[in-house]
């Protein structure tokens, strides 16, 4: 019985290196001689962890996709280019084609978008050489960001893994949405670009003094940024070849918050996983078919308050609410909680349409009178209404001034937002 023991873990490690042994023969056959060869580790879409080897002999490139979730590696074969944009079939163990990587690869970072067979999904893959990775020691946080500039400029952004940065922008009640890349190890340094409805972009440069401010540069003139408030974020995640959940939120010190948070994903969260084991093990259940996604926006933070909403994508629906975390009472209010009646909710909805006025998108502009604006949450300059998430549209959000909607919220919250 001992000798039979001692067997059986020989028996898959000597499985385990006959698997890696096999997959590299594979590899090496694709090219005649390897004269280039590098490892990269990174994310698809933004939060799910991958890695990438590659070889050349400067004719041909091989290699493989690995997902950290399973590990199932998927092949990955094309031809070398000069330029260092590439496009490569991917294709799965019984070499079906089952997608493609296009993009940029070169010595200091993989810039590519995953798209499936059919051409009807696709991802971004974001990863870096193992040597230069020490940006993924990054702690993930959200910032809210106050910039001196004429009109005065809210920054809500978020710092992600990888050097990926993404959030909202609030120039004199207009709000927009950025993404951008930080430039150093720490996210210190980061770079986008906040679009202007009817003007031109605006080029941001942000390059953090101390814990406290930022050097902020608009379209070459300086401002001072001051950060007002800093919060950890969590990812939570769960991936497999088949497709991925994630989910980000601020991790407020609040057991209110956690537990508002718990009763609005936890089911959709459980649900997600049993889908993916399930389909994972049959035999060909296709290629990240599945993600569901949530995220947690601030809209504004202040000492009293914090106004947000969270959103959630499944596949063929999304959900979308508005909260308010009061902090010093540790209370999470749902829009139904605030405002003074539910006939509110359609009357900003209308009131948000009349302050967007048209646009130059025919199409965009159907969508938004007919999605309508379905989130409202109150802030200090009035109140913020958000239509819901749309994969084709995006979203829209819009501010309407205090002065003429705080009848919609309950007095009892005024003093809350200095109305």
């Amino acid at each position: 019985m001992k000798n039979l023991l001692s067997f059986i873990p020989c028996f898959f490690l000597l499985t385990l290196l006959h698997a890696q042994g096999a997959d590299d023969l594979w590899m090496y056959s694709q090219v005649k001689k390897v004269a280039w060869k590098a490892t990269y580790k990174g994310v698809l879409a933004d939060f799910h962890p991958v890695s990438i080897i590659l070889v050349s002999d400067y004719d041909q490139i091989a290699g493989f996709i690995i997902h950290d979730g399973d590990q199932k590696k998927h092949r990955l074969v094309g031809d070398w280019n000069k330029t260092e944009h590439f496009q490569l079939q991917e294709h799965d163990d019984n070499d079906r084609l089952s997608g493609y990587l296009v993009g940029t690869v070169s010595k200091d970072q993989l810039d590519m978008q995953w798209m499936s067979a059919d051409q009807s999904r696709l991802f971004e893959v974001k990863a870096f050489p193992e040597s230069l990775i020490k940006i993924k020691t990054f702690k993930p946080s959200a910032e809210w960001i106050e910039v001196s500039s004429s009109p005065k400029l809210m920054v809500s952004v978020q710092k992600m893994e990888y050097g990926i940065v993404s959030g909202l922008a609030n120039r004199g009640g207009q709000y927009t949405r950025f993404e951008g890349y930080c430039l150093d190890g720490t996210c210190s340094i980061w770079n986008t670009v906040i679009q202007v409805p009817k003007g031109a972009p605006i080029q941001m440069q942000m390059r953090q003094k101390d814990a406290t401010s930022y050097r902020v540069m608009l379209n070459g003139i300086e401002y001072t940024g001051n950060i007002l408030d800093v919060t950890p974020l969590v990812v939570k995640r769960f991936d497999n070849s088949v497709g991925f959940l994630d989910l980000v939120y601020p991790d407020f010190p609040s057991v209110a918050f956690k537990n508002w948070l718990s009763a609005w994903s936890d089911k959709l969260w459980a649900e997600g996983i049993n889908y993916l084991q399930t389909q994972n093990q049959q035999g060909n259940p296709g290629r990240l078919i599945h993600r569901s996604s949530g995220w947690i926006e601030i809209l504004e933070d202040t000492d009293a308050y914090v106004s947000g909403m969270i959103t959630y994508i499944n596949p063929g629906s999304t959900r979308r609410a508005p909260f308010v975390w009061l902090k010093k009472e540790n209370v999470v209010l749902n829009a139904d909680e605030f405002l003074n009646l539910p006939a509110d909710a359609k009357k900003l909805s209308d009131m948000a349409l009349k302050v967007a006025g048209p646009s130059d998108d025919v199409a965009f502009t159907s969508w938004r009178s007919g999605a309508g604006y379905q989130a409202v949450v109150p802030s200090a300059a009035g109140i913020i209404a958000s239509t819901e998430f749309n994969m084709i549209y995006g979203d829209d959000l819009q501010l309407i001034p205090a002065t003429g909607c705080k009848d919609t919220i309950k007095r009892k919250y005024w003093k809350y937002f200095g109305w």
